[in-house]
């Protein structure tokens, strides 16, 4: 929406050839509270269903208008843009509340869309966010379900997506990606039926667009998509070549399965200058009765001929989407349609060279479809990172903004997938308060959620959602394990500030019991730790013997954490060895006797060097300077540096390009080179049974736990930061550096959303010439979950906790952002710094790298791995108990078990959660990438009939990634492209129930049982 006149919070739009700029304000809508998610999960589980659907019937295309072989076609897409969150929260866009913000409301446009849409059976128009649809629908009576029903059947209004949210592409993780797109589809599915099928993917606001998202659509069965924002130089290119649209193959091993047809619109979204009909807008309205003063048709037909034939200049056919809304637009409908009613009457009359028609993007493609001899380009394999929209603007400050909210984010959806998992056994008794957690986080992975973008007041919001989800996912976690093991088991507490050593139940009981829920396929031995009083205890395993255990000092830093009401002054640590695939198993703790005061720990006051060696790994710091210096693998020693430091951020106003301020959005240091946080590093030293620590103190607001545990190849690095200083007035944001001998040549590899790797180069652009104005940001890379560099002999990978920025600027070297405190905004339209505070200061974050150094050959195993377990970490519950552990023991030492088969380590279960009735959404991945590793890159077979030991599978059936459509079913449009060849994928030598996984793939079943 264009918002200057209003003085309102606005983005910055890529500049168009005419040389105006646009601007907008961003608002958003409502949500209930969980008085209404009973509801919701009454619709989900609706009678339609996936393997119902008849084949596709492609209603909206069939209920087009007419298009005009010999004529310039001006498709007028009538939308409105709504974020799920932004400025306001959820419930205040919903309803139209908090106006100070922003005045609109999401219920209003729909209730105004629907009415003009009844009044012309030519008009159109396209709806994005199901979230809001869901909303709006739960308070309509049967009159106005039906009327919008009977606009869905008739193509007149297209539900556009059908995500919960339009999500971001850069941080999200891909399992967040596809169950947020699959919890919307099945709404839309269950209440609307297949003429609501979206057909086209709509992702017109977020800041730059990944490769694994393309492939995720495509393999969802979209037709197309359509992209708003994609970096200045690349836009004015594409223009001038034509090359607006676009065949892109994400991943050319994918086959044709895997090509989207890609479309970037003109003008971002908006309507262009002088066609914003908004009742919040200033362009005058089409005056076209001769008899009064002011009459316009003449020049406003004359601007728009002119906007036409700009926007035809840059796409290869005769036809042009032309996008009429904005955010938050059609409030007041009757102001659009009445005056789009005139353009088309008008511009068809004295344009007879042009054809301007209500449309959809379906049927924008459909025009396509019958357009003979066009050969579209191709893009292949890469992506559209990082996003600019002026020479000093490129938006990679988001990938790091708001550290905290991004990794509640990350653990709620590791709880969420293991919810679904054990509901799926449980049946429908759960189902509301998976639903609940579900919906949360499918909300979270908004573009202005996840990103960090949104006003602080938001953030909280969403924090507080997400903080009652995990809340409800409890129950499924106390309901299971009772079923399991017996109506008696305590109830399941979730200690959710486990990342700062707090947690009531350890510290409060004398006796406790640790419950531990794998999520993974196989099966995995891991650390636990949980925060004590310094005390005996006695640690029991499932078969009642006694488990090796210790006492692990807090880091000092911990201690004066700002609202911490935790008297725990140590970690107690043991390692949980082989814990089933699906599975669970329990620990039994409790305090003997308390002991008198703990030892003081042994701090380094000497220059000597220190070593830590846990029989696998050796690592070195200098004596002293305090950091790592080296690291030694099968005797053999290698150099390794590992340092904090931070960019001084930009200070501006942003009246142009050069007075750019980094932001939320932007990032922008003032200089280069980032400034070393200290030069002297203070140690404190631990040496154990199960793990060695060495604990940094670098200042007052910075400290790190580098640690090792028994027999393992890898390193952690646990960073404490905040609150960042800003005492001289000045923006940091702080990263963290590892330095290599590897000889990465200006070469690094990014994962695209925690999946398929990335090649990217120093300073370079695979579609332009770059043009280096910025040479830190312009070389920020979204991380998901992992980055690398590598030669011919070694591969250096950190693994994160949660989504960063990331860049290799100088060879050899890994650095990651891990927090940002600034003081100016970056006028993209959020209107406040980037300043969290907590409990009277800045905020304080606190993460974990995990850091592979391998053999080439082998590194592939170590990464994959690695990211997998970390985002997919078993679910610690914890319980307090009367028992000793010998009743314990007695009672309810059994383990359980979810899996009959062992699965091979390169096959994942993505998705396993109850649909409806009887049925079971399975999804079934291979995680490694095609040539990664001589053997896990290999295909695998996977046998449905005898895949779980609880569940006989009656029937099975392939369904789309989304889950919305039979594969057998799948009909999508095929586009000729240029010189290269068709690319063929994989071909499947199977035999059903037995399933063939190739390298990538993500196979999705709807399966039909009854538990044995």
């Amino acid at each position: 929406m264009v918002a200057l006149s209003l003085g309102m919070a606005v983005r910055t739009a890529h500049p168009s050839s005419s040389s105006f700029d646009h601007r907008w304000s961003r608002v958003v809508g409502a949500w209930y509270r969980f008085v209404v998610f009973a509801a919701l999960y009454a619709l989900l589980a609706g009678s339609r269903s996936a393997e119902a659907q008849e084949p596709s019937s492609r209603c909206a295309s069939k209920s087009c208008n007419t298009v005009h072989p010999n004529k310039l076609n001006v498709h007028l897409i009538a939308h409105t843009h709504d974020d799920v969150g932004w400025l306001k929260t959820v419930d205040q866009y919903y309803y139209g509340s908090n106006k100070v913000h922003a005045p609109f409301g999401v219920q209003y446009i729909l209730d105004s869309v629907v009415s003009e849409l009844l009044k012309n059976k030519n008009r159109r128009f396209v709806f994005v966010e199901t979230a809001f649809l869901w909303r709006w629908w739960e308070e309509q009576d049967e009159w106005n379900r039906n009327s919008l029903k009977t606009l869905v059947d008739e193509g007149r209004l297209q539900l556009l997506h059908g995500g919960w949210v339009m999500s971001d592409e850069a941080v999200p993780h891909y399992s967040t990606l596809i169950d947020q797109m699959t919890l919307g589809l099945k709404f839309l599915n269950d209440t609307f039926g297949e003429c609501a099928r979206p057909r086209v993917a709509w992702q017109i606001d977020p800041f730059g667009h990944s490769s694994e998202v393309a492939a995720e659509f495509a393999e969802m069965g979209f037709d197309g998509l359509v992209l708003g924002r994609i970096d200045y130089e690349d836009i004015a290119l594409r223009r001038s070549q034509k090359t607006m649209e676009v065949v892109w193959r994400p991943d050319i091993n994918m086959g044709q399965s895997g090509e989207l047809f890609t479309s970037v619109l003109y003008n971002l979204y908006v309507a262009p200058e002088g066609f914003c009909f908004d009742a919040f807008c200033n362009d005058d309205p089409i005056l076209d009765n001769p008899k009064l003063h002011g009459y316009n048709v003449d020049a406003k037909v004359e601007n728009f001929a002119n906007h036409v034939q700009r926007y035809a200049s840059a796409y290869k056919t005769n036809n042009i989407m032309m996008t009429m809304g904005g955010d938050f637009s059609y409030s007041v409908a009757s102001s659009w349609f009445r005056n789009m009613d005139k353009l088309i009457k008008h511009v068809n009359k004295l344009k007879p060279e042009l054809n301007v028609l209500y449309s959809t993007p379906d049927c924008y493609l459909s025009a396509l479809q019958n357009t003979d001899n066009v050969t579209w380009p191709l893009k292949d394999t890469d992506d559209f990172f990082p996003y600019a929209h002026d020479e000093h603007s490129y938006w990679t400050g988001y990938f790091t903004s708001r550290s905290n909210l991004k990794y509640m984010i990350c653990k709620a959806n590791n709880l969420l997938q293991a919810v679904k998992q054990i509901s799926s056994i449980l049946g429908d008794g759960v189902n509301g308060s998976v639903q609940k957690l579900a919906i949360v986080v499918a909300q979270s992975q908004h573009h202005d959620s996840i990103t960090g973008t949104e006003k602080q007041h938001v953030s909280d919001d969403y924090a507080l959602y997400l903080d009652e989800g995990i809340d409800e996912s409890q129950k499924v976690l106390t309901a299971a394990y009772r079923k399991w093991f017996g109506n008696d088991f305590p109830e399941q507490r979730y200690c959710k500030l486990l990342n700062i050593s707090e947690c009531d139940v350890s510290e409060n009981n004398s006796k406790f019991v640790i419950t531990l829920y794998n999520p993974l396929s196989h099966a995995v031995t891991t650390p636990v730790r949980i925060p004590v009083k310094y005390a005996d205890y006695k640690v029991t395993g499932p078969n009642g013997s006694n488990v090796q255990y210790e006492l692990v000092f807090l880091p000092g830093q911990i201690f004066r954490l700002g609202g911490r009401g935790s008297n725990a002054t140590h970690e107690l640590v043991f390692i949980a060895s082989e814990v089933s695939p699906l599975g669970l198993v329990n620990y039994h703790v409790e305090r003997i006797k308390e002991l008198e005061a703990p030892p003081r720990p042994a701090v380094h006051n000497s220059t000597e060097d220190v070593m830590i060696d846990n029989g696998k790994l050796k690592i070195g710091f200098n004596g002293t300077s305090g950091l790592v210096q080296w690291i030694e693998k099968n005797g053999t020693r290698y150099p390794l540096q590992q340092n904090f430091f931070y960019y001084e951020s930009m200070k501006g106003y942003n009246f142009n390009a050069d007075n750019r301020a980094s932001g939320a959005y932007i990032f922008r240091p003032t200089k280069n080179q980032p400034t070393v946080i200290s030069e002297k590093i203070n140690l404190t030293i631990y040496r154990g049974k199960n793990v060695h620590e060495v604990h940094q103190s670098f200042s007052s607001w910075l400290s790190q736990v580098v640690r090792i545990y028994d027999q393992q190849e890898l390193i952690e690095f646990e960073w404490l930061v905040g609150p960042i200083p800003i005492m001289e007035w000045v923006g940091k944001e702080v990263i963290t550096k590892y330095t290599t001998k590897i000889a990465s040549n200006g070469t690094f590899y990014t994962d695209s959303n925690g999946r398929r790797w990335m090649k990217r180069k120093l300073n370079y652009r695979s579609s332009w010439n770059l043009t280096l104005t910025e040479p830190v940001a312009s070389n920020y890379y979204p991380i998901t979950s992992s980055i690398a560099i590598r030669d011919s002999i070694h591969q250096a990978t950190v693994v994160t906790d949660r989504p960063q920025g990331g860049s290799s600027i100088e060879d050899g070297t890994l650095e990651l952002m891990l927090h940002r405190r600034l003081l100016y905004d970056d006028s993209q339209g959020v209107s406040e710094p980037l300043d969290e505070n907590q409990y009277g200061e800045g905020m304080v974050t606190k993460g974990k790298h995990i850091l592979h150094f391998n053999e080439l050959d082998k590194a592939a195993k170590a990464h994959r791995l690695s990211a997998l377990h970390t985002v997919m970490q078993p679910v610690i519950t914890l319980a307090p108990t009367h028992m000793g552990n010998t009743e314990w023991v007695s009672k309810f030492s059994a383990t359980y078990n979810m899996l009959n088969v062992t699965l091979s380590s390169n096959i994942h279960i993505l998705t396993l959660e109850h649909w409806r009735n009887n049925q079971i959404l399975l999804r079934i991945e291979h995680i490694f990438e095609k040539n990664e590793d001589r053997f896990l890159s290999l295909p695998e077979k996977v046998p449905l009939d005898r895949l779980f030991l609880h569940l006989e599978v009656l029937a099975y059936q392939e369904l789309t990634l989304s889950a919305n459509l039979a594969k057998k079913d799948l009909d999508r449009y095929r586009w000729n492209y240029s010189d290269k060849p068709q690319s063929q994928g994989p071909e499947l030598d199977e035999q059903l129930p037995e399933v063939l996984l190739t390298p990538m793939a993500i196979r999705t079943f709807l399966l039909t049982v009854k538990k044995r």
